[in-house]
């Protein structure tokens, strides 16, 4: 598989590209993908995905708060700088909806310890905190000698 470049218009002196990728005939055929299919990609890290494009009329499964939460933990888990939205929605497609149930993000703060931080660039970045345990793990030890 290569990637290919090629020249699409010269228009008063500025050329314009569009970029190839040619895939063997027998990985189309084991996809059972037909020619005029429509596409779309997604943007990794350093991988790019093609995938047919979703029809619009099809109803995704809805999704319960407890497999929202186990994949927010798992991506951001891998990333402790963290991410924002779109790219979480980029690694995990499964997540359909454009903009997350907020009152499952505020119910991620205080269950995983969500942090959400507006950069200067406009963009807000989903990460873990990095203190130890979430509200539900840290035990509070009471003041004074007294044990229980």
């Amino acid at each position: 598989m290569k990637l290919q470049k090629q020249l699409t218009r010269a228009v008063e002196g500025k050329e314009y590209f569009k970029w190839v990728v040619v895939i063997p005939s027998g990985q189309i055929e084991k996809l059972g993908w037909d020619d005029g299919l429509e596409l779309e990609s997604i943007v990794g890290k350093n991988s790019l995905i093609i995938r047919p494009k979703r029809d619009c009329s099809e109803r995704p499964k809805k999704m319960t708060y407890e497999e929202f939460k186990k994949i927010i933990k798992e991506e951001l888990g891998k990333e402790p700088e963290g991410l924002t939205w779109t790219e979480i929605k980029q690694r995990r497609p499964e997540l359909y909806q454009k903009v997350p149930n907020n009152l499952w993000v505020r119910t991620l703060e205080q269950e995983i310890g969500l942090v959400r931080e507006k950069r200067t660039d406009g963009k807000t970045i989903w990460r873990l905190s990095k203190r130890k345990g979430t509200l539900s793990q840290v035990q509070i030890k009471p003041k004074g000698n007294k044990s229980f």
